[in-house]
């Protein structure tokens, strides 16, 4: 298991806004987590895994629906998942937002919850194919990484 977090570095007057926990134990998630938390610049992003959701987050859904599907809780304190989990998280992002409510606001958003359960019904095979068991966490952004172990 890889947890990535990048709740360590942060001071209390620059707490992240959304919340998005993704299960550690999927290589595809753990990559979209690193990914997510790279381009994360401003901060907007607390990035956590799942395994750690009753400790970050105790209003976190129950953990079999936290291992369904990418979870993230919004700055209103409402939970998104799945997909819709996936546009909140980008939102957060300065260069990817307009892409995000783009999506959002086209038909294009009709594709987005289907692609989504798609690659999660499949992550294991997925993580497999695309050699996404770690991650590559460059140095000196934030986010702190560790082997846990294998559950």
């Amino acid at each position: 298991m890889l947890l990535v977090s990048s709740a360590f570095t942060l001071s209390p007057a620059r707490r992240p806004r959304i919340l998005v926990l993704y299960d550690a134990d999927c290589g595809i998630c753990t990559r979209a987590a690193c990914w997510l938390a790279r381009r994360d610049r401003a901060g907007r992003l607390d990035v956590e895994p799942l395994q750690l959701a009753g400790r970050v987050a105790p209003d976190a859904p129950p953990t079999a629906d936290l291992l369904r599907a990418l979870h993230a809780r919004a700055d209103d304190g409402r939970w998104h998942r799945g997909g819709d989990a996936v546009l909140t998280a980008l939102e957060a992002l300065p260069r990817w937002r307009l892409l995000a409510r783009l999506v959002r606001r086209t038909p294009l958003s009709l594709l987005v919850e289907p692609a989504y359960r798609l690659v999660a019904a499949n992550r294991r095979l997925a993580s497999r194919l695309l050699g996404a068991e770690a991650c590559p966490v460059p140095s000196g952004d934030g986010i702190v990484a560790t082997r846990g172990p294998a559950a």
